[in-house]
């Protein structure tokens, strides 16, 4: 029986295209400004702070912001970047110049999963503010109410089926009783290498079908019945 819901973003709740071609563009020109207004940001101090950890030497502030631009346009799942991201994102939210889409049927099922006493979880290679900041701005309104938790890169790569034991201890389920829906067929697999129940969400424009996969695979929050 399934007692929660694990739900990716990207592809999954909301169309790729909204972070690719709004959300990273949007970040990536406020960047140089962002982390020189925002030097003495304790947040921003301790960010950079882990982008030279996570590289391994000393940066200037010009070199931080050129690794920073090319981990953007490498689609890196480094933390630091994330977390710097969501800083830049919310911004942009706050003052209304980004409104976060969100499928009407993934918005239709989370809302009825909701109202049946499911608690939903969000699992996503953004940052947990910047998850936070997705869904308190979108064509729906804030959305937040609909989840009982959010996790992120800190918990574990989400191509790792540790991760998701992790996210089921931490939630305080069995790992069966645990559904977890993404477009990720490498996501899929690890989550049920983990004993979660899976199913791959395959919208157009945003992934294929994929023949002989092991997993069920659909293209809607509809024909998902729990």
């Amino acid at each position: 029986m399934i007692k929660a819901v694990l739900v990716d973003i990207e592809g999954t709740t909301s169309p790729i295209s909204f972070v690719k071609d709004i959300l990273f563009p949007y970040s990536r020109e406020r960047l140089e400004k962002f982390i020189k207004e925002n030097l003495s940001n304790p947040e921003v101090k301790r960010i950079l702070e882990d982008i030279k950890k996570e590289v391994g030497k000393e940066l200037s502030v010009d070199e931080t912001i050129e690794t920073l631009k090319r981990w953007i346009d490498e689609d890196k799942k480094i933390t630091p970047l994330k977390e710097l991201q969501g800083l830049i994102w919310e911004e942009g939210f706050k003052s209304g110049e980004l409104k976060a889409p969100v499928y009407r049927d993934a918005y239709e099922k989370l809302k009825e999963w909701k109202e049946k006493g499911i608690p939903i979880y969000i699992y996503s290679s953004g940052s947990v503010k910047a998850q936070k900041l997705f869904f308190s701005h979108t064509e729906h309104r804030n959305l937040l109410y609909l989840f009982s938790g959010f996790f992120d890169t800190k918990t574990g790569n989400k191509k790792e089926s540790k991760s998701y034991t992790k996210i089921a201890e931490n939630i305080g389920l069995k790992p069966e009783e645990i559904l977890f829906l993404s477009d990720n067929p490498d996501e899929i697999k690890a989550a049920a290498e983990a004993g979660l129940k899976v199913v791959r969400i395959v919208r157009k424009n945003d992934a294929e079908y994929i023949d002989d996969f092991p997993y069920k695979q659909v293209s809607s929050f509809n024909e998902i019945n729990l």
